[in-house]
């Protein structure tokens, strides 16, 4: 039976070359934690083998681990697409210091990282700082706020019948 778990490990370490490693150095992933569980599985104790509750619940764990990460991705392309045709400030990929600004024309997904194309640029989803509708609604929106309401106008013009 032991030798069965020892050859189990083995192909589960074969396959884990194939995934693709974690790009974030300081986030685990899916990688990283199935190196951990293979680790786990090749240097246990033979007389004292790994409990079946205690395997499960991790590969519980790792499967959790995946519908979380894919659920974050789902979300990301989400949040990307409702901004196409939106006005966007967002720093600039080359120099941090300066800002596009502009209509989101297209979004971009390579691999889990989602650009946006910013007049002719393409810059991170991450690096947006503002969304408006779109520049026409935000320039009408400020011009409404300077604009006095009907009550203002006539409150102006019965101070000026009084004479005051």
């Amino acid at each position: 039976m032991t030798d069965m778990r020892v050859s189990n490990s083995a192909n589960v370490s074969g396959s884990i070359s194939s995934l693709p490693t974690s790009s974030s150095k300081n986030v685990l992933g899916k990688q990283e934690f199935l190196n951990l569980l293979v680790t786990q599985l090749r240097y246990q104790d033979p007389l004292k083998p790994m409990e079946d509750k205690e395997f499960v619940a991790q590969l519980a764990q790792f499967s959790a681990l995946e519908q979380m990460q894919n659920l974050n991705q789902s979300f990301e392309f989400l949040k990307a697409q409702s901004m196409i045709g939106r006005y966007v400030v967002a720093t600039s990929p080359q120099d941090a210091s300066k800002l596009i600004e502009g209509r989101v024309d297209s979004i971009k997904i390579d691999g889990s990282k989602v650009y946006l194309k910013v007049n002719g640029t393409e810059v991170l989803s991450e690096n947006v700082k503002e969304v408006y509708h779109t520049y026409s609604e935000e320039v009408l929106l400020n011009i409404l706020n300077k604009v006095p309401s009907k009550e203002d106008l006539l409150e102006i013009l019965s101070s000026l019948q009084k004479g005051e």
